[in-house]
């Protein structure tokens, strides 16, 4: 596994002791994918035109993840109908982000990381960073 200096890491919302804990204690193989393709994502690639991590298209619940910039995480709904609201929300980091509960967006009160582990991280892209689309 490649360690990764301290420098490489100023400036961002996540720790490396959150990434390897969570890499450490993924409950599944796709989850440890998860955290380990996500770390790589935050610490080598942009994301100005975002990072599409879910695209509302890949979910019964019209959820979508977008990487912004270097690691916030912004999580909203796909609208159905014009007189549904919904905001999407922007996170500092990927592990303020799955605390959340998403019930605006899922209608029961869940984190996104369990709604995430729910589905064994169906439907989670790597390769939809638009800065190299």
């Amino acid at each position: 596994m490649k360690s990764y200096d301290m420098t490489d890491w100023e400036g961002l919302s996540d720790t490396p002791e959150e990434y390897e804990h969570a890499i450490k204690y993924a409950v599944s193989d796709n989850e440890r994918e998860f955290f380990e393709k996500l770390r790589h994502k935050v610490l080598h690639e942009t994301a100005a035109s975002n990072d599409v991590l879910m695209n509302e298209k890949d979910n019964e619940n019209g959820l979508f993840i977008l990487r912004i910039g270097t690691d916030d995480i912004m999580v909203g709904k796909n609208l159905s109908s014009p007189e549904e609201r919904s905001t999407p929300t922007e996170y500092a980091g990927i592990f303020t982000a799955l605390c959340q509960d998403i019930y605006n967006y899922t209608g029961k009160h869940i984190s996104l990381l369990e709604w995430l582990r729910e589905r064994d991280f169906k439907g989670v892209r790597y390769d939809a960073n638009n800065d190299y689309n």
